[in-house]
């Protein structure tokens, strides 16, 4: 993958008192596959307590970042660790929704980070 296309996408971990949250900037398509999914499995190796994924930065989602949510969502349950979404309203939101999605997920809206 190319440089060009890696920094359309960015994932930040962010250490909380209760749990990890990750924020996602930019765009995930499939060029970015995987990134996130990876990150997700290595904080629950480390143990992690829950996941907060924050996706109020995220200005663009396709159907294989939908994909990759739902898998980071099943690795979570797999270990008994709570994983939940922050969204803003606006296209990420409506992607989900559209994908019959958003309801599998524990979501808080939020205004803009």
């Amino acid at each position: 993958m190319s440089e060009a296309f890696d920094s359309l996408f960015g994932v930040t971990v962010q250490p909380r008192e209760d749990r990890v949250c990750v924020v996602l900037v930019g765009e995930w398509d499939l060029a970015s596959s995987g990134r996130l999914e990876r990150e997700v499995v290595a904080l629950l190796d480390g143990d992690c307590p829950a996941i907060e994924l924050d996706l109020r930065e995220l200005a663009f989602i396709d159907s294989s970042g939908v994909h990759e949510l739902l898998r980071c969502r099943d690795h979570a349950a797999g270990r008994d660790a709570p994983l939940s979404l922050v969204l803003v309203p606006g296209p990420v939101q409506r992607a989900l929704e559209v994908c019959a999605v958003l309801d599998v997920f524990d979501f808080k809206l939020r205004g803009p980070s």
